[in-house]
């Protein structure tokens, strides 16, 4: 059985409801243990809002802007939470950095113009990102990337998420990875220690620093710049 404390997911639409059920799901079938699942959307109406707020897990419905919550609110989670994106959502993990730089006292600005991976799909975006898979077909956002691909019937011998995770010293990436019954979710953990070896080098030097932020599964991801500076 997997444990744990509390999951966040970005939206409260229909994917949000569907991760909720789905954790749901895990949690009564005896392959989950977790009191609390806290979904943020804007709108205190959404989707999720007709779902029950008892049970197993708890709901908690947070109105709230994503980029303000989770730059106020993730802190107050315990460590071994996990974070559920949302799949056509903005690079919010990028803007939770750059807030934090800000209120560290530094400076962040996005940067385009990113090197290639060398993905089978790798494309700049108009924001100048880095779109990125190993798929050259249109996946389903419920696919929980089995060992077995399920489009060329054969072994996934790749991970994008593994990729980007290179020793390089200005890489940064939050692992999007199936964790139980069709949820992928990144430890908020690992969205920490990223914030954290940040603002440790906004401290300890005084050059501007450019970080590729990834946030990645195995097949598909997006990478941007982040610059991070000391103000003049």
């Amino acid at each position: 059985m997997i444990a744990v404390p509390a999951f966040v997911v970005i939206g409260g639409g229909a994917d949000g409801v569907y991760y909720v059920r789905q954790l749901r799901r895990a949690v009564a079938a005896g392959r989950l243990a977790c009191p609390r699942v806290v979904v943020v959307d804007r709108k205190p109406d959404c989707a999720v809002a007709t779902l029950s707020r008892v049970g197993a897990p708890a709901l908690e419905l947070a109105v709230a802007d994503w980029d303000a919550w989770l730059a106020d609110a993730l802190d107050l989670l315990p460590a071994d939470s996990h974070l559920v994106p949302w799949h056509w959502a903005p690079h919010l993990l990028q803007h939770y950095l750059a807030t934090h730089v800000a209120r560290a006292g530094g400076r962040a600005a996005r940067v385009g113009g990113l090197p290639a991976v060398g993905t089978p799909y790798d494309r700049e975006t108009r924001e100048g990102d880095r779109a990125l898979s190993y798929a050259t077909w249109t996946c389903p956002p419920t696919c929980i990337e089995p060992a077995l691909c399920p489009h060329t019937r054969g072994p996934k011998d790749w991970s994008l998420a593994g990729r980007l995770a290179t020793p390089e010293a200005n890489s940064l990436v939050f692992p999007c990875l199936h964790l139980i019954w069709g949820v992928g979710t990144i430890p908020v953990a690992a969205i920490r220690a990223a914030r954290d070896r940040v603002l440790a080098r906004l401290r300890e030097r005084p050059e501007p620093a450019l970080w590729h932020v990834g946030t990645a599964s195995h097949c598909h991801g997006l990478q941007a710049g982040l610059e991070v500076s000391r103000p003049a």
